[in-house]
């Protein structure tokens, strides 16, 4: 009941705002300074100012690269390993989809100035999960503009909602991204045509891709079993500061990183490095940040067990 009361009263206000406004969006978040800290204190290994991918972003520029609801995020940080011991020992401790289904973990994008996150991550999932369950025979990468065009449950650019994004696919579904596109990298957004059953693109084969359920996981193992049988899942996690920096090994939050917003991604795999486990994820800032593209995250850090997941229609 929350959540079709929370999207009936999104898709009715025009100025959905799931970042918020404040006097502090001009200032610099990414500054020589603040890199040079980050350096010292954080517990992964962070960008030199030079190389830094978002060097010289404010906090307003640094927000555009998210673009989660707040509704999708919870505390994460006592969720449960489930006591089920047959499902604990048929699990292994490392587990990477890119290495199991080498040619259907699709490759990285980056979603630009534009807080598509949710639309990005949902489609990528769906994508992979085409290819894992057809063996390979529906190999397709899924059209995220469709989505932010034409996904009136959600905000395009302003941001999405988990269970709103889902629902679409299901009732709706997507085309492929050859017959549409992404073009709302640089922040706005191509309305949706009014003939909807027609490429935006020349020559295109107009078809629609749809998901036949979606549902939550709510401990660790079932999280990663259903990987382990299916394919990549969706998440949300809160972004804070100095995650900006992250560009390799295992990220923590830091004391004092402050909080940003929320932020889609696709988890593909598990791990543990000297006794820490963590998520292995692929996010939508291309493959010049962070390790090509991924992070690593600890397990219950940030929120980051914010799961749903969902099945192909074939």
């Amino acid at each position: 009941m929350r959540v079709i009361i929370l999207i009936a009263v999104c898709a009715l206000s025009i100025t959905c705002n799931f970042f918020g406004k404040s006097n502090l969006g001009s200032q610099k978040l990414i500054t020589e300074e603040s890199v040079e800290l980050n350096k010292i204190i954080s517990s992964f290994e962070t960008y030199d100012y030079e190389e830094h991918p978002f060097k010289d972003y404010t906090v307003d520029q640094a927000k555009s690269l998210l673009g989660l609801s707040s509704w999708s995020l919870q505390d994460t940080s006592d969720i449960e390993e489930t006591n089920n011991k047959y499902l604990v020992d048929s699990l292994p401790e490392n587990f990477d989809s890119r290495q199991k289904w080498p040619n259907c973990i699709h490759k990285i994008r980056d979603q630009g100035h534009c807080g598509s996150c949710w639309a990005h991550a949902a489609s990528e999932v769906l994508s992979d999960r085409f290819c894992i369950a057809s063996n390979g025979k529906i190999d397709v990468t899924l059209s995220p503009q469709d989505m932010v065009s034409c996904d009136y449950f959600d905000h395009g650019c302003n941001g999405g909602i988990l269970t709103a994004s889902w629902m679409y696919l299901r009732l709706f579904g997507i085309v492929s991204d050859e017959c549409k596109p992404y073009t709302s990298g640089k922040g706005s957004v191509e309305s949706c045509p009014l003939f909807k059953s027609k490429c935006t693109a020349e020559g295109q084969v107009y078809k629609k891709y749809k998901a036949k359920n979606f549902y939550y996981l709510p401990t660790i193992n079932q999280i990663k079993q259903n990987i382990l049988e299916k394919g990549p899942i969706e998440t949300g996690f809160s972004v804070y500061s100095d995650f900006m920096d992250y560009k390799s090994g295992i990220y923590k939050r830091g004391q004092h990183a402050s909080m940003l917003g929320g932020h889609a991604v696709k988890i593909v795999g598990w791990g543990k490095e000297e006794g820490t486990e963590y998520w292995i994820v692929a996010n939508s800032w291309s493959e010049k940040w962070g390790e090509n593209g991924f992070f690593r995250i600890a397990f219950r850090e940030c929120g980051i067990e914010n799961v749903i997941a969902g099945d192909p229609k074939l």
